[in-house]
């Protein structure tokens, strides 16, 4: 049974004939009268009777007539709802990223997108590390992904700029004096359990610094590592977009400036409401420092 046959049956009742239905079909009339036997013999009943009165529908079209009306109501109804996604109206964009974009990036264009697209659903899902939200993006799940840049990835990927990543401790420092090199490795360190992705950025900054991390705690959130700095237990490295406005005293720039880029990614070229959500992030102003801003001398993750 075709959708097409349907339609066929309720404009051959509705139009009282087979030739007016044909021309409100732009069909002729023969193909028309050939769908509907295909669609008879399918069934094993005759659904028209033609006599001296006009046509007739038999008892089995009776019992198929309303529930042709239903199914190509359906079909109406989900050609709109894919028009209403395609031009933004309605539905949802499902983006990946890690925990602290979620909290400290994308907010400002969450705000923008319901304010434009009040219909539409911005859904996020976060991640501990970059590893997990590149496997999940890889493994179909998602319509775009943010965060750091991944490597080796085939898909298109859209510079959204940097996120600094600052040292964290109790004193309340000057925000002209940076932390240098003999400092970070005199400190006692709070560090990261190995599932959150800033335990992976320590180790590099260590690493391209040239000293070893001290460390007398370990934590799974970057939210946790903040609290036990600024309360003493020692220092911890984070992005400076996660740190509360509050805490700002308590953090420093290392060096010139250490920055991650954060990139938008995708598997196929972004279509619809997706693509306007990407667009929407190159131009709402997120908290990230663009390529050309970042300080002489700064190192880049």
């Amino acid at each position: 049974m075709q959708l097409r046959q349907l339609e066929y049956l309720v404009t051959i009742w509705d139009a009282g004939s087979f030739s007016a239905a044909a021309a409100q079909l732009y069909q002729s009339q023969p193909s028309l009268s050939q769908q509907i036997r295909a669609l008879e013999k399918e069934l094993g009943l005759e659904l028209f009777e033609r006599g001296r009165h006009g046509l007739s529908l038999t008892p089995a079209g009776r019992a198929l007539l309303p529930h042709a009306r239903r199914v190509l109501e359906a079909a109406r109804e989900a050609v709109d709802a894919v028009r209403q996604v395609a031009e933004g109206r309605s539905g949802d964009v499902q983006v990946l990223t890690v925990r602290s974009m979620a909290s400290g990036v994308l907010p400002p264009s969450a705000a923008r997108w319901h304010a434009g697209h009040p219909g539409t659903m911005l859904r996020l899902h976060d991640f501990s590390h970059r590893r997990e939200l590149e496997a999940a993006t890889r493994g179909g799940y998602g319509d775009l992904s943010i965060g750091p840049r991944p490597p080796e990835w085939d898909g298109p990927v859209v510079s959204l700029g940097y996120e600094e990543l600052v040292v964290v401790g109790s004193g309340e420092y000057d925000q002209r004096v940076p932390a240098d090199t003999d400092e970070l490795a005199a400190a006692d360190w709070v560090l990261y359990e190995p599932e959150q992705g800033m335990s992976e950025v320590v180790d590099w900054l260590a690493a391209v610094l040239g000293f070893v991390p001290r460390a007398v705690a370990r934590t799974g959130q970057v939210a946790a590592a903040l609290s036990f700095a600024v309360e003493g237990s020692g220092i911890t490295l984070a992005p400076g977009n996660a740190v509360p406005g509050g805490w700002i005293r308590h953090t420093r720039r290392i060096g010139p400036g250490v920055f991650r880029e954060i990139v938008a990614y995708s598997r196929r070229e972004p279509t619809g409401a997706v693509a306007e959500y990407r667009d929407l992030l190159l131009s709402v102003g997120l908290p990230l420092t663009r390529g050309e801003e970042l300080p002489t001398g700064a190192v880049r993750c």
